[in-house]
C-alpha cells in the first residue's frame, strides 16, 4: 500500500534538500579554510592587521571578505574560526558582512544582468554597510568568551599560555603536520559546533520556504512603498539565497516591474543573512551580536532602497544587453566555483554528519548537568 505523503511535507523536504545541496559544498570548503585559519592565523601578519584599532582592521575584513567567493552559508566557519584565532569581534562581523555582499563573482553577474546603476550602489552599499557593523558590533556586541571556543582543553590552554603554544609548535614543526591539525579541528571541533546549529535554521529556512506564498514577491515588491521595501528586507533576511544564484531571482523581479530601491534590500539582505547563518551566530558568538548585525543591515538597506526609489533612480526602466550580458555571464562564471553532483551529495552527506555529531554533543551537554546534580544532592543525602 502506497504512502501518502501530504503536500506540505513534500514542499519541505524539497526546500530543504534544494538549501542543503546548495549550501553543503561551501560549508565543507569553508570548514577546510576555517580549520587552516585557526592553525595558522594566530601566529600571521593577517592578525595583527586584522587586530589594529581605527578604520585600517575594518578595511583589511572588507578587502579580505571581498576578495572570497563564498556564500553567506559558506562563511559561518570561516567567520567563527576567526573569531575563536583571537580576531576582535568588529572586524569578523565586518568580514561576515562583506564576504556575500561584493564577492567578485556576484559583482560582474550583478553587471550583466542589473545594469550599472543598480550595481553601483550594489557596491557602494556593500562597501560602506560592512565598515558600519565592524564599528557597532566591536562596541556593543559581547565579549569574547573563551568557554564557548568549542576547541578541545590543548587549544584553550594554548590560547592563553605561550609556553604550550612554543611545545606545540615544536611538536609540530613542519607544515604538513599542521595542516593536519587546522584540518582535524575544522572538521572535528568546529564542524560539529555549529553543524547542530545550522542544522536547524536550515530546517527553519525550509519551513518558511513551503509556508510563504510563491506570489508574494511579485505581489509586494513591484512598487515604490516603504511595504515592498519591508517585505524585500524580512524575506531576504529570512531566506537561503546563493550569493551569485539570487541576481537572476532580482532581474527577473525588475523585469516583471518591481523597484529597484526592492532590488538593492533584496540584493543585500538576501546575501548577508538568512536563517541558518543568523541562529548558528546567534549560538556561537551571541545575541546582541547578532540583534546588531540584522538591524544594521535591515536597516540600511531600507535607507539605501528608498533613497534609490526616491532620489537616485525614479522611473528607472531595465536596459539588457544580451551580447554584453553573456560576455559578463562568462567571466562570472570563471570566477565562481559550480560544484558538481557528487561534490554536492559528498558534502552533503558531510553536512549530515556533523548535524548529527552535533545534535549528540547537544544532548550530552543537557544531561550531564542533570547528572551531576542528582549525583551530588544524593552525596549531600548520604
Amino acid at each position: 500500500m502506497p504512502i501518502n505523503i501530504p503536500d506540505w511535507l513534500m514542499h519541505f523536504l524539497q526546500s530543504t534538500s534544494v538549501i542543503v545541496l546548495e549550501s553543503a559544498p561551501w560549508i565543507v570548503l569553508s570548514l577546510l579554510v576555517g580549520g587552516l585559519v585557526h592553525e595558522f592565523l594566530p601566529d600571521s601578519r593577517l592578525r595583527k592587521l586584522l587586530n589594529r584599532p581605527g578604520p585600517t582592521a575594518m578595511g583589511g575584513a572588507v578587502l579580505l571578505g571581498g576578495l572570497l567567493p563564498i556564500c553567506s552559508c559558506g562563511v559561518i566557519p570561516l567567520a567563527v574560526s576567526l573569531y575563536r584565532s583571537g580576531v576582535r569581534l568588529g572586524p569578523v562581523m565586518a568580514f561576515t558582512a562583506a564576504t556575500p555582499i561584493i564577492n567578485p563573482a556576484a559583482v560582474i553577474l550583478s553587471f550583466a544582468l542589473l545594469g550599472p546603476q543598480i550595481t553601483f550602489a550594489y557596491i557602494i552599499l556593500g562597501i560602506t554597510l560592512p565598515v558600519l557593523m565592524g564599528y557597532l558590533t566591536q562596541r556593543w556586541g559581547e565579549p569574547y568568551d573563551a568557554s564557548n571556543s568549542g576547541s578541545d582543553s590543548a587549544d584553550a590552554e594554548c590560547n592563553t599560555s605561550a609556553d604550550c603554544c612554543g611545545e606545540k609548535l615544536i611538536a609540530a614543526s613542519n607544515t604538513m603536520s599542521r595542516i593536519k591539525h587546522g584540518l582535524a579541528w575544522g572538521f572535528f571541533t568546529l564542524g560539529p559546533n555549529i553543524g547542530f546549529y545550522l542544522a536547524i535554521g536550515i530546517a527553519l529556512a525550509g519551513l518558511l520556504n513551503t509556508f510563504v506564498p510563491t506570489d508574494w514577491m511579485q505581489t509586494y515588491l513591484g512598487n515604490s512603498s516603504i511595504v515592498s521595501l519591508l517585505v524585500a528586507a524580512l524575506l531576504g533576511a529570512s531566506i537561503y539565497v546563493c550569493a551569485v544564484a539570487h541576481i537572476p531571482l532580482v532581474a527577473a523581479l525588475l523585469a516583471a516591474g518591481a523597484a529597484p530601491g526592492a532590488a538593492i534590500v533584496f540584493l543585500v539582505t538576501g546575501t548577508a543573512t538568512n536563517l541558518p547563518e543568523l541562529f548558528t551566530l546567534y549560538r556561537t558568538i551571541g545575541k546582541r551580536t547578532v540583534i546588531i548585525y540584522t538591524s544594521v543591515l535591515i536597516l540600511s538597506s531600507l535607507l539605501a532602497g528608498l533613497l534609490v526609489n526616491m532620489w537616485l533612480m525614479p522611473g528607472f526602466e531595465p536596459d539588457f544587453d544580451p551580447l554584453a550580458s553573456l560576455s559578463l555571464m562568462d567571466q562570472s562564471d570563471n570566477l565562481w566555483w559550480t560544484p558538481s553532483v557528487i561534490v554536492k551529495w559528498g558534502s552533503s552527506v558531510v553536512v549530515f554528519f556533523l548535524a548529527g555529531w552535533g545534535i549528540i554533543g547537544y544532548l550530552k551537554k543537557l544531561l550531564i548537568p542533570r547528572n551531576i546534580n542528582s549525583d551530588s544532592s544524593c552525596c549531600g543525602g548520604k
